[in-house]
């Protein structure tokens, strides 16, 4: 506390020792023990008004119990699979992020990936059928987590690429014909 060493103490009695003098020490000694248990007095008269004001303990044994870290998610998940209820067996430790899935034994699983397949390309097509005339930038994610993506960045093959890119040849082609215009679904209205 302060700094304070055994050292250092017994140097400031023995420099207050000499300077008070031998006569006048045991009073100032007293003095000092009296101002002490006051200043703790006081101080655990006031935990106790404030305890009886807030209805909360503020004794530190008390805040321990209610450490925030015990309720890790991680750490309660890892504990709950680690036992086991009475008269089971072990719940087998979790596989690591690595570890491939075994593939299901009546052949699905090459069904399961051709569907995603058809999922992700309808995706696309539906993202491209959006796509507006000189966009730039293709926003992707959920509303509250949009990702800006800029178009010339995906890949030359990519639906949603080629038909910004499309349009957009559509439009100079008209521009450069004398006497046509170009399609009215093609000019954005605001």
């Amino acid at each position: 506390m302060f700094g304070l060493t055994f050292e250092k103490l017994l140097l400031v009695t023995l420099v207050a020792g000499i300077v008070i003098g031998p006569q006048r020490l045991p009073l100032y000694a007293h003095w000092l023990a009296e101002t002490v248990r006051g200043l703790r007095g006081l101080l655990e008269k006031t935990r106790a008004t404030a305890e009886a004001e807030i209805g909360v303990s503020l004794q530190r044994s008390d805040w321990a119990a209610l450490d925030l870290r015990q309720y890790d998610p991680r750490r309660i998940v890892r504990d709950v699979l680690e036992e086991a209820p009475p008269g089971t067996a072990a719940v087998p430790a979790p596989r690591t992020q690595g570890a491939e899935p075994l593939p299901p034994a009546d052949g699905a699983h090459a069904d399961t990936n051709a569907e995603a397949a058809l999922n992700d390309e309808a995706a696309l097509n539906d993202e491209a059928s959006r796509v507006r005339p000189g966009q730039r930038y293709l926003v992707t994610g959920s509303a509250a987590h949009p990702r800006r993506i800029r178009i010339d960045s995906l890949p030359v093959d990519d639906p949603r690429r080629i038909a910004a890119y499309r349009e957009t040849r559509d439009d100079q082609d008209h521009a450069e014909q004398p006497g046509t215009t170009p399609p009215a679904a093609t000019t954005p209205t605001r």
